[in-house]
């Protein structure tokens, strides 16, 4: 089983998909009970996925964001914790000037990955 086209690519994608759900979910967004249906959007394609968070999102997970304390004693805590606090920074900058915020993913390690803000 090596990595051949046929059995590396599920493997990535479901790591992809377990990568994005674990992202969101430290910032503190709650996919499931989103309000209203557009205020998440998730948009899924070989090689890459993006979710987009309006306004609102977008300042709840800004101003909401928390990781349970639980996990800060350990090395991956630390990790989590400084990397959710990064990310809440500027999302709260985003929020301040009225942008919406979209997740960047990608397994090819040339594209741009990451958190960026648009306007909407």
């Amino acid at each position: 089983m090596g990595l051949t086209r046929k059995g590396f690519g599920p493997r990535v994608k479901q790591g992809l998909v377990s990568l994005l759900l674990v992202t969101t979910m430290s910032v503190g967004v709650n996919l499931a009970t989103a309000a209203p249906a557009e205020a998440v959007s998730v948009n899924c394609g070989w090689p890459r996925c993006t979710i987009y968070l309006n306004k609102e999102e977008t300042r709840r997970a800004a101003y909401d964001a928390s990781i349970p304390p639980a996990i800060w004693p350990t090395v991956w805590g630390g990790l989590a914790y400084g990397l959710v606090m990064g990310h809440r920074w500027y999302m709260i900058q985003y929020a301040n000037r009225g942008m919406c915020t979209q997740f960047n993913l990608s397994a090819a390690p040339w594209e741009t990955q990451g958190l960026k803000a648009y306007y909407c």
